[in-house]
């Protein structure tokens, strides 16, 4: 997938009491692949605020594309609140004891230690912008794998797609 760069004025704005930067994902060089773990296939991911890029100290907010077949195993977070909204396409999330179709406009949450996954058995790519609140890089959100967790891991390998 060839990426476009965005030919856009870049500026700070300064208020008295610090910086809002504003950033455009499609100047953001994507993660590498493999650098995430639990997460397989083909994923596109950039990290748009994290601490390293605006200074932020409890939110982080990344954009993801996963094409057909990836997936991301169930996993949580100790110490942050996660969100995903879904741009373009569609995919399957999961939490608890369910799974469910989701589409544009959808969004799921999941709590501080709530297992959650995703996983695209569709055709088409789905793009979605996720954030992290508690956090201010990635996997200082307590981010922990699957191998913790056999109930998620049993509900998520039933591999059914919801109507």
């Amino acid at each position: 997938m060839k990426r476009r760069k965005a030919d856009l004025s870049r500026e700070t704005y300064h208020f008295p009491k610090g910086e809002v930067s504003h950033v455009n994902w499609k100047e953001i060089e994507p993660d590498p692949p493999g650098g995430w773990p639990g997460i397989y296939g083909e994923v596109e991911t950039e990290l748009i605020v994290c601490r390293e890029n605006s200074g932020s100290e409890k939110t982080v907010m990344g954009r993801s594309v996963y094409h057909k077949g990836a997936y991301h195993e169930p996993h949580c977070h100790f110490y942050a609140e996660e969100f995903i909204f879904c741009l373009s396409g569609k995919c399957v999330v999961g939490s608890g004891d369910s799974e469910y179709l989701f589409t544009p406009g959808d969004t799921q949450f999941a709590k501080v230690s709530q297992i959650h996954w995703l996983r695209n058995p569709f055709d088409e790519p789905v793009e979605f912008i996720w954030v992290y609140s508690g956090a201010a890089m990635p996997f200082e959100s307590g981010y922990a794998t699957p191998d913790h967790f056999a109930e998620g891991m049993a509900i998520y390998k039933k591999n059914i797609t919801p109507k």
